[in-house]
């Protein structure tokens, strides 16, 4: 018995970590779930009989678990948050229901013709839902997941992942050290037989034709389902595991292929740790993604991680701390974070922004457990404001971007979005008495009145909800003689 990949259609730069089941829909159709971009939940849908792939929408959370209604040609799919009905011709959503069922689901259970009962690991109660009405009706208490017997234990399963034919499949204990493992018992054996490993974990294993495809806990990272083959003779009317793991994958291919017209694909650069005295340096790219990436500690000034020389466009950063490098010489013309957003303790360089910036906050501060390091990075930075080389070219980028102990002197802006407010300035607390409206700005004053920085820049967002508040606030300290006249 081989392990073979079957192709899920999951674009490369999909998000990693991201649980989902994979469930079967009768013997026909296998249903799976995964995010694309920051927040789009996909749908997969793999026919068995012929391994072509369709991508649906309309899921509330990731899928959690999946049931084929009488009528075959519609199924419910639960997600983490929300129970929806899908039409399967067109894996259209037709009716959806989140009221009362809280969140977390775990399971379905049919309970009989018109209800179903969705249940939680860590609830004591399932709620039920009737088909009819689509709406929840009670509650009842939790009914048994399968688990392991006295046999299935001793033979090394931690979990039963199905049963049929024969055999019993299951997973091994998750261990740090090793990757987890797929079993097969056979009826009668004492010892469960290894047949595949899955470094990303083990989710599902499901009896499909003549053996059983599993799905790793992180689909992104896998991007494939795992196969193994020849446990058992092929049903009738479903392609052998190895011909449909070979037309999956080429079904995968051609949707992720770019279509005429549409932008090409993200990429993705993952899990990278920048070592003391590493530079990257001389690239010029577009629609790049920095995901899980680390800054090591520099013992000595010349040797803190470095970017140089780099033009991108369209740069996204994700899960990622990049705290304490020193980037010279770069220019980003689009940039969105997440809460990687918050860079501290790095120095610039000649560093421009452009276009749309989403999320950006800069803190000359690092803070380290090791005080040491954070004394370290603070003289550095001392240091570097006796230099007189520009910072930040921001003249030309908008968005949520937040500076905090960056000096103006060092900072090329745009008068129609910035202003810059002294140390001086706020010293008799006139400021307080300006009306903020609803602008976050007054926020950044409070600091600066608190802290030892010279003054600070505020900037406008254009784009924000409180776009008009916030430009109407910077009018405000100008006239009032606070802010600098730009």
């Amino acid at each position: 018995m081989t392990a073979i990949r079957l192709g899920l259609p999951i674009p490369a730069d999909a998000p990693h970590a991201a649980l989902s089941a994979s469930r079967l829909l009768g013997p026909e159709l296998l249903v799976t779930s995964w995010v694309e971009g920051r927040a789009t939940i996909r749908l997969g849908v793999l026919d068995l009989r012929d391994g072509s792939w369709r991508i649906g929408r309309g899921l509330r959370g990731l899928l959690r678990d999946a049931l084929l209604l009488p009528s075959s040609r519609h199924a419910l799919l639960l997600g983490a948050t929300g129970l929806v009905e899908v039409e399967l011709d067109s894996l259209l959503a037709t009716r959806t229901l989140t009221a009362g069922l809280g969140r977390d689901h775990a399971w379905l259970a049919p309970v009989d013709d018109d209800t179903v009962a969705v249940g939680s690991a860590g609830r004591a109660m399932e709620t039920l839902v009737s088909l009819s009405r689509f709406a929840v009706v009670g509650r009842r208490k939790r009914g048994g997941m399968p688990v392991p017997d006295a046999r299935e234990r001793r033979a090394g399963l931690a979990r039963v992942l199905g049963r049929g034919d024969g055999f019993t499949v299951g997973a091994s204990e998750e261990r740090a050290t090793a990757p987890q493992r797929m079993l097969l018992l056979g009826d009668g054996e004492q010892t469960a037989r290894p047949i595949a490993e899955l470094p990303q974990g083990l989710v599902d294993a499901l009896l499909v034709g003549d053996g059983v495809l599993a799905s790793a806990s992180d689909l992104a990272a896998a991007r494939s389902l795992t196969a193994v083959p020849g446990l058992r003779p092929a049903p009738t009317g479903l392609l052998p595991l190895e011909e449909l793991a070979a037309a999956a994958s080429a079904s995968a291919e051609a949707l992720l292929r770019p279509a005429r017209g549409r932008p090409a694909p993200r990429t993705v650069h993952r899990d990278r740790r920048l070592e003391p005295g590493e530079t990257i340096e001389g690239i010029v790219a577009e629609r790049v993604t920095l995901e899980g990436w680390r800054v090591s500690r520099a013992e000595r000034k010349q040797e803190r991680p470095r970017l140089s020389g780099i033009r991108v466009r369209d740069l996204e950063i994700r899960a990622s701390t990049l705290d304490g490098m020193v980037l010279e010489d770069v220019t980003v013309d689009g940039l969105r974070l997440d809460d990687s957003g918050f860079l501290f303790g790095c120095e610039f360089r000649r560093v421009t922004l452009a276009g749309r910036v989403r999320g950006l906050v800069l803190n000359p501060v690092l803070q380290d457990p090791d005080e040491t390091a954070t004394a370290r990075y603070a003289r550095w930075h001392r240091e570097r404001l006796d230099d007189a080389e520009w910072m930040l070219d921001l003249s030309r980028a908008t968005g949520d971007i937040t500076i905090r102990g960056y000096p103006s002197r060092f900072i090329r802006r745009n008068p129609e979005l910035h202003a810059v407010v002294t140390a001086a300035a706020v010293s008799d607390g006139a400021w307080r008495e300006v009306d903020h409206g609803r602008s976050a700005l007054r926020v950044s004053l409070l600091e600066l009145a608190r802290s030892g920085w010279e003054d600070v820049t505020l900037v406008a967002d254009p784009h924000g909800r409180r776009a008009e508040d916030d430009l109407r606030y910077l009018d405000a300290l100008r006239t009032a003689g606070i802010a600098e006249p730009d």
